[in-house]
This record gives structure tokens, sequence and C-alpha cells, in this order.
């Protein structure tokens, strides 16, 4: 009896992948690239820059309840890095969910949500994407997420579509499938 609940519920997580690139479940087969359409600057004293409605959104600028998009470098330098047009293999897709409890301490993981006003454990969905391109080997990869935490609106607790990606990232970066997918 136990191996069939356990054969079910192994069954109900693979069903969680989907082929379809609508799905919030899509499972990205290998053969993806990314194409930087124009030089990104990432400012002096960071490694990262983002981007949000097809635009360079300051750290504080983000709206984290919308999609957004982190193009992160290996290395933080004094002086601004300039990631040059081309295109690059995504060799790696992951996605998680972190929880992140403001003002709390770095090892809380989850707290709990109250229905009169008590403090909610804010979830981030992440699907990154790791990058490389030998000409420019300082680039690590990018990560796209956003910041939901409505228990009673099950269709926001979930992954960003790859249409969500797209509009993040706007004219930037395109993410072109693999040449089965055309």
């Amino acid at each position: 009896m136990k191996m069939i609940v356990f054969a079910l519920l192994l069954a109900g997580c693979a069903s969680l992948e989907s082929p379809d690139p609508a799905s919030p479940y899509y499972a990205y087969p290998s053969g993806w690239l990314a194409q930087l359409n124009q030089p990104l600057t990432i400012p002096s004293g960071s490694a990262t820059v983002r981007l949000q409605y097809g635009q360079v959104v300051p750290r504080n600028g983000v709206q984290e309840l919308d999609p957004y998009c982190v193009v992160e470098l290996n290395t933080v330098r004094d002086t601004p890095q300039t990631l040059k047009p081309g295109r690059f293999q995504i060799w790696q897709v992951t996605r998680s969910v972190d929880f992140y409890a403001a003002g709390k301490s770095p090892l809380m993981k989850a707290r709990y949500v109250d229905d009169d006003g008590g403090d909610v454990t804010p979830l981030y969905y992440k699907t990154a994407f790791r990058l490389r391109d030998p000409a420019q080997p300082n680039l690590r990869g990018m990560t796209c997420a956003w910041k939901q935490m409505v228990p009673g609106n099950p269709p926001l607790m979930r992954h960003l579509r790859l249409s969500e990606i797209r509009a993040a990232l706007g004219d930037w970066i395109t993410l072109i499938p693999p040449k089965a997918m055309l």
C-alpha cells in the first residue's frame, strides 16, 4: 500500500513539468540561447543589473510583485562593466522558491500567513538561467523572478511564464528556443 501511495506521489510531481512554453511549469529543453541586443552596462560597485518592463531599473526601483530579471557577472568592479551584444549559451535552467522574512534573522526560512493582518512571508518564484559566452567569461547568468504571497489566489503562486520573462526583458535580451522548436 505504501508503495502505491509513493508511486502516485512521484507521478504527481513528474506531471508538474510541461512541454508547453505558455505554462509556468515549462521544462526548458537544452539548446536555448539568450541574445543580448545592445550593450548592457552594470554600474560601478555592482555585479548585477535589473530589467523590468523592458527597461533597466535601479536596484531599489524594482516592483517585486511584477516580473523582473537580474543579469549577473562574476565580479564586482569599481568601474562600470559593459556586456557586449551577442548570443549566450543557456547551459542550465533551474527553478526555486525562496522564502524571505524582511527584517528578521537570515536563518529564518518560513513564517505564517495570518488573516488578521499578521506577518506574511513573501515567496520569490525564481527561474535561473546559467549563461556562457567564451568571449565574455565574466558573465554568470540571469535570474527572473517575482514575489508572491497570495494563498487565496493559487494562479499567482507559480513560476513565471516564458511570455512574462520576455516582457520583463523587453528588447534588451531575446530568448531563442532550440531549432527543433522553431
